[in-house]
């Protein structure tokens, strides 16, 4: 039986070693955020590439630590930041199902989107949870935050977590 070509066997766009790709690529050029990571405020708004990738691959041991496992689906809705995409690279290389759900989402809506998903869980923030999610019944296997957000694990529990071998679905 033939084989494919190997440059031709892994192609597609896979989000989960984005950041990393970049970094080899471009590791040394500077991206300024408007503001900082709601994950990493720490680090401010200046980051390169490299930094950028370790942030996906930090965040991925997080979420494997906090129990997020390959095909379950991750709902992603917190407030507007350019950690929602870090985030979802970083589910995508746990080999999870990223769900992104516009931050400017009424909170009814939000609760019917997520009803319709297979138990997910959800990753959000305290403005989300004690503002348009406030009162609205969501049922999720668990609830990871970016911050201090009552009634959620916060993502920082699992700060120093190794991440783990970067997983690929077909």
């Amino acid at each position: 039986m033939p084989q494919p070509h190997p440059v031709l066997a892994d192609r597609g766009f896979y989000l989960g070693p984005l950041f990393r790709q970049a970094a080899d690529r471009h590791g040394a050029v500077f991206v300024t955020l408007d503001r900082p990571l709601d994950v990493r405020p720490d680090l401010g708004v200046s980051l390169s590439y490299a930094v950028l990738a370790e942030v996906v691959e930090n965040l991925s041991g997080r979420l494997w630590e906090a129990g997020v496992r390959p095909s379950e689906q991750v709902v992603v809705h917190k407030s507007d930041n350019v950690d929602i995409v870090l985030l979802t690279c970083a589910l995508s290389r746990i080999g999870a199902v990223p769900v992104l759900l516009s931050p400017a989402l009424a909170g009814p809506v939000v609760g019917q989107l997520v009803g319709r998903l297979r138990q997910p869980w959800l990753i959000t923030d305290r403005a989300k949870l004690d503002g348009p999610l406030k009162g609205v019944e969501i049922t999720v296997r668990g609830t990871l935050s970016v911050d201090d957000a009552p009634g959620a694990e916060p993502l920082e529990k699992y700060a120093g977590a190794e991440p783990p071998a970067p997983v690929r679905l077909h």
